[in-house]
């Protein structure tokens, strides 16, 4: 794998945050079963929260490489999840989906546990470049330790969004903090 800044990005209550549309809207509007498909495209992302993407993508130089950790993953394709990214405006996520098996985080277990899905991914694919996730405190609930944990490789690499408000410009500097400091090659992400 690349040593491009990663991020982990979750799409409910950050990107998604369920008004008008929601992930289940764009599913229907993917087999095409919703009678505005392209609505629901335009509309499915919060229009800030999509500018402060943009902006964080834009200042690393489009060289942001970027892991699903949604449950979208789970319903969708990457090139179904990439189709939905071009059509709502966000091009440049879905030309930076990690490659191949990459692109997403493995389900880890049956019950959900965003951390440890990212922890497997870490364990399996990154071998050394700085890491950030991007999640809600909702699905992201697991990931709460890692903001107490001072010593968690992963501290100060954490953002979680509030519910109903999603990402936020104030977020956009910690992301980019975080997406510029290296994390080393070769840590046991399992024994976390």
């Amino acid at each position: 794998m690349t040593h491009r800044p990663i991020l982990f990005l979750d799409l409910d209550d950050v990107l998604c945050l369920n008004r008008p549309y929601g992930g289940f809207d764009v599913l229907h509007a993917l087999q095409g079963r919703h009678p505005e498909p392209e609505r629901v495209y335009r509309e499915v992302f919060d229009e800030d929260a999509r500018r402060h993407l943009k902006a964080l993508h834009a200042a690393l130089d489009g060289q942001l490489l970027y892991v699903i950790s949604s449950t979208w993953r789970e319903a969708m394709t990457r090139q179904q999840l990439a189709f939905v990214f071009e059509q709502a405006d966000l091009a440049e996520v879905a030309q930076s989906l990690a490659p191949g098996a990459h692109w997403c985080t493995p389900r880890s277990s049956m019950d959900p546990d965003r951390l440890s899905d990212i922890l497997a991914w870490l364990e399996a694919f990154h071998h050394g470049g700085p890491v950030a996730v991007l999640d809600d405190h909702h699905s992201g609930f697991s990931l709460r330790r890692v903001l107490d944990e001072s010593d968690h490789p992963l501290h100060g690499r954490v953002v979680l969004c509030q519910e109903w408000e999603g990402l936020q410009e104030a977020h956009v500097s910690f992301l980019l903090d975080a997406l510029r400091r290296p994390l080393p090659a070769g840590m046991r992400w399992s024994e976390l």
